[in-house]
């Protein structure tokens, strides 16, 4: 018999509030990154917003939701390589979405070009997660729900990118950042509600237990998100710009106003 939520419903919040956090500093550098005119400048910032959405908010969700996944009485392994792959897809097409939306043109038929892609890529970081998995049995899908959440990694993937263009306020993007939460879960879930067993394994289970992993990316997924705010921090805001370049033109001014009484030299 096939769980989802083995430890109870504990890796659901867990899942949900890693998404939410990750797609909320993504949305916030992105932000950043449209101030910038050079596209060298706007396309690094653009990759550390793809780390952030793709790497934290897609992928660690991932991670953290399949720990919940078991089979009554079946041993379940994970291929590491196959799982750093799934995590570099996941930032690799969340990455590629934003350089079409920020590097280029604004268009709507961009947008949903770039979203399409970008969602079957996020739906393939997810299947290829799932092809880390490693039993007794052998798995299979059930076609509607494969295409299903592929239709709901498509609509989440094109509303991320809507969203890394077109929000201003850091308090609407923690709002944007739950719905985009609400949809990678509800992709994943859809997913994983398909999984069915098709029969005994031709091969003798490989790879490590997901509590062997739990720890080496508890670690990792900290260290990056320490990093992210340490760099949405730091990113001065819209205002202290502003204070910024206005304190720069009334030093400006001061310096170029002739001082009273003193007569400009000869040549």
């Amino acid at each position: 018999m096939i769980e989802h939520f083995s430890h109870g419903y504990t890796t659901l919040p867990v899942a949900f509030l890693v998404s939410m956090t990750g797609s909320a500093l993504g949305l916030l550098l992105a932000r950043h990154a449209r101030r910038h005119d050079r596209p060298a400048r706007r396309a690094l910032w653009l990759l550390v917003a793809a780390f952030a959405i793709g790497g934290t908010g897609i992928w660690v969700m991932h991670f953290v939701a399949m720990l919940g996944f078991t089979v009554r009485d079946v041993r379940i392994l994970y291929d590491p390589w196959t799982t750093a792959l799934s995590a570099l897809i996941a930032v690799a097409v969340v990455a590629c979405g934003l350089f079409a939306i920020g590097l280029g043109r604004y268009s709507p038929l961009r947008l949903a070009a770039a979203g399409t892609l970008t969602g079957i890529g996020v739906a393939a970081m997810h299947y290829t997660g799932k092809a880390a998995v490693s039993a007794e049995l052998e798995f299979g899908y059930r076609i509607g729900y494969v295409v299903a959440s592929v239709a709901v990694a498509i609509g989440a993937a094109t509303t991320a990118l809507w969203l890394s263009w077109r929000l201003q306020r850091a308090a609407s993007m923690w709002l944007a950042a739950a719905v985009m939460a609400v949809a990678v879960n509800l992709m994943h879930y859809t997913g994983m509600l398909g999984v069915r067993t098709t029969g005994t394994a031709a091969e003798a289970p490989h790879g490590v237990d997901a509590v062997d992993l739990v720890f080496p990316m508890a670690i990792l997924t900290a260290i990056v998100l320490l990093f992210l705010v340490f760099t949405v921090v730091m990113v001065p805001t819209d205002e202290e710009l502003r204070a910024d370049e206005h304190l720069t033109t009334l030093q400006r001014r001061t310096t170029d106003r002739p001082v009273a009484g003193r007569k400009p030299p000869r040549y």
